[in-house]
């Protein structure tokens, strides 16, 4: 399938984006010795926004791709196999940050539902989403989103509940993307990328539009290996991170805060 440099050039600066904010984490994480707050405040909203940007990049590639299939005449069934193929890898991959996370950070701070384990579950949702298209997707994303605000601190824990909306009473880790609000920018996304893309093709606007900033293409690479940059990421970043406070003489003591 050909892909479309714009949408790995935003994938692109998604992960620029999570590079910075997980650097302000592991600041926070190697040493007391830096006031820095990567829960609150700007690094908040950078984090937000960064989840927010994935999965708005997941709905409009899943449009992308669930397009080009229907105009082919591709059965539904093989629709739903090769979504789902795709889904159940960033699935397994969530799996392993759940597993190192575990084994890095403990019992209370693990990953339990991350992002990759969020947007592998919206990637299993969105091929039947689209059936519903453009109009209505926007219009149930607004409740989607409105809704898991609301219960952005309810605790609950009932199994699976965190998968949905509310909390562990003993905490979810330190990374949890529950689908509410979640799958609201993806479903955003995935209208926006049916609107843009009719067919599996550019509208002629955005031809347009892209024509006129293709140097922006040699900055697609990191966005075409999304996947294996975030699992390979905070092990090297860490490693600089913690060589860097050392060589400036900063008192490195990981998880002392």
């Amino acid at each position: 399938m050909n892909r479309y440099w714009e949408i790995d050039a935003a994938r692109t600066l998604a992960i620029g984006m999570m590079v910075a904010y997980h650097l302000a984490w592991d600041l926070w994480w190697l040493t007391p010795d830096i006031d820095i707050d990567p829960f609150g405040g700007w690094l908040r909203a950078l984090q937000v926004c960064t989840g927010s940007s994935f999965l708005f990049i997941t709905g409009v590639s899943a449009a992308l791709v669930h397009q080009r299939m229907v105009a082919a005449g591709v059965p539904m069934a093989t629709r739903l196999r090769r979504h789902w193929r795709r889904a159940l890898q960033v699935l397994a991959a969530g799996a392993l940050v759940t597993v190192a996370t575990f084994v890095a950070l403990g019992s209370e701070d693990y990953v339990r539902f991350g992002i990759l384990q969020c947007i592998g579950t919206v990637m299993l949702l969105l091929p039947l989403l689209a059936r519903l298209g453009p109009v209505l997707n926007i219009a149930f994303a607004v409740p989607v989103i409105l809704v898991g605000l609301q219960l952005r601190t309810a605790v609950s824990d009932v199994p699976g509940a965190l998968i949905i909306a509310w909390r562990l009473p003993g905490g979810t880790g330190v990374d949890h993307y529950p689908l509410l609000p979640w799958l609201g920018p993806a479903m955003l996304g995935l209208a926006a990328g049916m609107l843009l893309y009719p067919g599996g093709h550019r509208r002629a606007v955005v031809e347009r539009l892209v024509g006129r900033i293709r140097g922006a293409v040699r900055a697609t690479w990191p966005g075409r290996h999304a996947l294996p940059i975030y699992l390979v990421h905070q092990i090297v970043l860490i490693g600089l991170t913690a060589l860097a406070l050392q060589l400036a003489g900063v008192t490195v003591d990981p998880g002392q805060r």
